[in-house]
């Protein structure tokens, strides 16, 4: 079977979206290490408590840039809780949310919102295995598919820690959550890069040449 929601995906959310998250991730991280420990009010102490909420609001905040400055639908969105939001974006009918976790296959922290978000991926595994394909599944275009952004990177944790980012431990994945959230869809948690490989080139269109037709007739000159 096609991997058919590899390519929903790609034809749904832009490259540029992909690639705007992926280069703009570090710098994300080291403005919030800088805005929690650099020239503050407040002691070291309280900047590593602070830091995970300064982190979460600068994602947020870019992760809303990046689907504004593609063109893609934003929401702002509360938890059932109310003790915080999120920002959901659309794309055609591919919704995502961004989530730090500790690394790329972790699950995201259970949330009663969430598990409404991935609610409407009960019909996924259809396509995943074709052995369930009891009746003819409904087309992709009319479905919506939920996808959890996943990124993360080692971040100082005590006083006493380094206050930088190492780059080779950053990740960013696309992954999609089985209905009951319990787990992602095996197969469908993709690395930002791994995206990018997929997309297909924009070809480059060379400006085409005047071509400026060459009229002179040469003459030649009869001796005197």
């Amino acid at each position: 079977m096609p991997n058919v929601l590899l390519q929903k995906f790609l034809s749904e959310v832009p490259q540029a979206f992909v690639k705007w998250l992926l280069e703009r991730q570090l710098a994300i991280y080291q403005q919030s290490i800088e805005w929690a420990f650099n020239a503050q009010p407040w002691s070291n102490a309280e900047a590593v408590t602070l830091l995970p909420y300064i982190r979460r609001a600068l994602w947020e905040a870019d992760f809303r840039n990046a689907a504004n400055h593609c063109g893609l639908k934003t929401h702002n969105s509360d938890h059932m809780a109310r003790n915080s939001s999120c920002v959901l974006v659309k794309a055609g009918s591919i919704i995502l949310t961004g989530h730090f976790v500790d690394g790329p296959n972790d699950l995201v922290r259970e949330a009663e919102s969430r598990k409404q978000n991935a609610g409407v991926n009960k019909w996924l595994s259809h396509y995943v295995d074709s052995r369930l394909l009891m009746a003819k599944v409904p087309p992709l275009e009319e479905r919506p598919i939920y996808i959890n952004v996943l990124h993360g990177a080692w971040f100082p944790a005590r006083q006493q820690d380094a206050m930088t980012v190492d780059p080779t431990t950053c990740f960013l994945h696309f992954a999609i959550p089985e209905a009951d959230s319990n787990q992602y869809l095996a197969g469908y948690n993709w690395s930002a890069q791994e995206l990018l490989s997929q997309y297909v080139p924009t070809a480059a269109v060379e400006p085409t040449a005047k071509v400026i037709p060459d009229e002179a007739r040469p003459s030649i000159k009869k001796k005197a």
